[in-house]
C-alpha cells in the first residue's frame, strides 16, 4: 500500500510534439535575451522619469553614464510616455516564459502535492501577465501595478516551495528549480540595481532552460 501511494505521486513524463517544444523553446530563448537587453533600456527610461531611483547607489553607479550614452534611446519624447513605450516589451517576454512553463509542466506530468504547487505557481503566472498587460497597455497603471505585487509575491513562495519539490524529486535542468527558490531573494537584489520589471529575469531563463530540456526529449 505505501509502495502504491508512493508510485502515484511519482511524476511521469509524457509526451509533447516536437515541433511545438522546439517552436516554444526558442521563442522562450528569444525573449529572455530580449527582455534581458531591452529591460534595461526600460529601466533607464524609468530612471529618466523618476529621478529619484538613482538614490539607490547601485542603480545610479551604472543607469547615470548609461543614460548619457544612450540619450537619444531616452529622450525622444515626454519621459513618462518613453517609459511607459518601453515597458510594454514586458508582456510579450512574459507570455513567452508562461508558454515554457506550461511546456514544462504538460510535459512533467505532475501528480499529488505537486501538481498543486505547479498550478498555483501557473496561476501566478497569469496573473502577472494580467498585471503587465493593465500596467502598460491601459490607462489604469496603479491598480494592476498592485495586481503585479501580489503575483510576485505568490511566485516568490510557490516558487521556493516548488523548487524545493523539484529537486527533490529529480527535475531536470536543476537550474530551473533553483532560480525558482532564487526568485524571492532575487527581487529585493535586483530591484536595487534594476527596474521591477527585470525580476523575471530568472524566470525567463530558468523557463527557456526548461523547455530546451523538454525539446530536446521530444526530438525524433
Amino acid at each position: 500500500m505505501i509502495t502504491d501511494t508512493i508510485t502515484a505521486e511519482r511524476p511521469a513524463t509524457r509526451p509533447v510534439a516536437p515541433r511545438r517544444a522546439r517552436l516554444i523553446a526558442t521563442l522562450a530563448w528569444v525573449f529572455a535575451a530580449i527582455g534581458t537587453v531591452a529591460g534595461q533600456l526600460h529601466a533607464l527610461s524609468r530612471a529618466a522619469a523618476h529621478p529619484e531611483d538613482l538614490a539607490s547607489p547601485l542603480l545610479a553607479a551604472w543607469a547615470v553614464p548609461a543614460m548619457d550614452a544612450l540619450r537619444p534611446l531616452l529622450a525622444w519624447g515626454d519621459p513618462n510616455f518613453v517609459y511607459w513605450t518601453y515597458g510594454k516589451i514586458w508582456l510579450p517576454v512574459c507570455l513567452a516564459f508562461v508558454a515554457a512553463a506550461v511546456l514544462a509542466f504538460r510535459a512533467r506530468g505532475p501528480v499529488g502535492a505537486e501538481r498543486v504547487l505547479w498550478i498555483v505557481q501557473l496561476g501566478a503566472y497569469v496573473l502577472l501577465t494580467i498585471s503587465l498587460t493593465g500596467d502598460y497597455y491601459t490607462p489604469w497603471t496603479d491598480a494592476f501595478f498592485l495586481v503585479g505585487l501580489v503575483a510576485a509575491f505568490v511566485i516568490g513562495l510557490g516558487g521556493i516551495a516548488l523548487g524545493i519539490v523539484l529537486l527533490r524529486r529529480g527535475f531536470r535542468p536543476r537550474t530551473t528549480a533553483w532560480l525558482l527558490i532564487a526568485f524571492l531573494p532575487g527581487f529585493f537584489v535586483i530591484t536595487e540595481v534594476t527596474s521591477m520589471g527585470s525580476v523575471m529575469l530568472p524566470l525567463m531563463w530558468g523557463w527557456a532552460l526548461a523547455a530546451e530540456s523538454v525539446a530536446r526529449r521530444s526530438a525524433p
